[in-house]
């Protein structure tokens, strides 16, 4: 027999964004339901390597990874706060500086502008050439993102929120422009008119049943990891991001190291040669959750030619199977958050391109906010309405 719910509101995903969304919503004395169509974090998210900074040249992804910080942190064991610092060279200083100054004085947060010789104080065995300025957030760090998202899930299903593993959402029902609910793919229907769709690679295929294009595209994304047997964390004892390479890695724990490259836009900048190069490598996806999360011996050494004139020591370590997963990405780098047009009541977070573990508590939470009738300024820079 067909499963029939009604709730206040539907949360569909369980990755990082979709657990921050009920766990907010499930203090608000309301309906609840989420759904996942495998176990939390078990997409993107659970891949992701979950580096948390706060420098971000825009003040909206800043803010919204301070919060997404201060929830984390909150989460018993699943934050790492060994430090992150972020560099660059001299084309683009002064906007370093300037975000660093912001991201202190006007947003309140910790951060340390440096120049190349002190930043190579903090890692005495990189080669810091061509390092001008770098900015050290001492209190970010790493964390564990099947533990984060596991935990708030918990939380709020222990606060009420009924929670439907193993179901996917197949339509999304629209009458006369509002939302009024879904069908799971075990034939399950929930009536709802406000939905938060949290499901990042699969979005974009979900609102074209409505005959909406989300401006999103998938892109396989892979990590290399280093064998560091009790030295990981003497050779790199936190988070690196390098604007000069593309280049990004973190201890994993006392063992091993993982090292990861981006094509630079996100942080405001895109190196078009790096990006053109990275897009080769990290190239696209047809479907979601169609790729081949195993990582061939070329695409491992690629990686880690992108650390090796910084940190010979580390890119000489023994390679250990590395892995790929999936971006959720947008043509500007930027997230996709908006309610969708023709159907009210209809949330949608997507396109994180990158930077979804940090800002996703705090994404979720915020489109939550939205879809109770508060409406979100932070939110309104990552509108649809910019691609038009």
């Amino acid at each position: 027999m067909t499963e029939k719910y009604s709730c206040d509101v539907l949360v569909v995903g369980a990755g990082i964004a979709g657990a921050g969304a009920a766990y907010y919503l499930s203090s608000q004395k309301l309906n609840v339901i989420q759904v996942e169509t495998d176990h939390p974090a078990s997409g993107p998210t659970g891949s992701s390597s979950a580096v948390c900074h706060l420098f971000y040249l825009d003040r909206e992804q800043s803010l919204l990874a301070k919060r997404g910080i201060e929830i984390l942190k909150d989460l018993p064991g699943a934050f790492d706060q060994s430090g992150c610092l972020w560099a660059c060279g001299p084309d683009n200083e002064a906007l370093y500086r300037d975000a660093v100054n912001r991201i202190r004085n006007v947003e309140g947060s910790r951060i340390e502008g440096l120049t190349g010789a002190q930043a190579s104080a903090l890692l005495p065995h990189f080669n810091m050439d061509g390092i001008t300025f770098a900015a050290w957030e001492d209190e970010s760090g790493h964390c564990d993102p099947y533990g984060a998202t596991n935990e708030l899930v918990h939380r709020a299903r222990a606060n009420g929120v009924k929670f439907l593993g193993g179901r996917s959402v197949t339509d999304i029902h629209v009458t006369k422009g509002q939302t009024t609910g879904v069908t799971l793919s075990d034939g399950t229907v929930i009536t709802t008119e406000r939905v938060i769709l949290a499901t990042g690679v699969w979005s974009k295929a979900l609102v074209a049943k409505l005959g909406v294009n989300l401006p999103i595209f998938i892109e396989r994304h892979f990590m290399a990891v280093m064998d560091a047997p009790g030295i990981a964390r003497k050779l790199l004892p936190h988070s690196w991001v390098d604007e000069t390479t593309n280049c990004y890695a973190r201890p994993e724990g006392e063992n091993t190291i993982l090292i990861g490259t981006w094509g630079g836009g996100g942080t405001g900048i895109e190196n078009e040669a790096l990006a053109a190069e990275h897009s080769r490598m990290n190239y696209r996806l047809e479907v979601a959750g169609e790729l081949d999360r195993t990582i061939t011996q070329e695409e491992a050494v690629w990686a880690i030619e992108h650390i090796m004139t910084r940190s010979p020591e580390i890119a000489e370590l023994g390679i250990r199977p590395g892995y790929a997963c999936q971006y959720d990405m947008s043509e500007d780098h930027l997230p996709v958050v908006d309610e969708i047009p023709g159907a009210k009541g209809l949330f949608v977070i997507a396109g994180s391109s990158g930077h979804g573990f940090k800002l996703g508590p705090a994404m979720g939470e915020s489109v939550a906010k939205w879809a109770l009738g508060e409406r979100q300024e932070l939110l309104e820079a990552f509108a649809l309405a910019r691609f038009a």
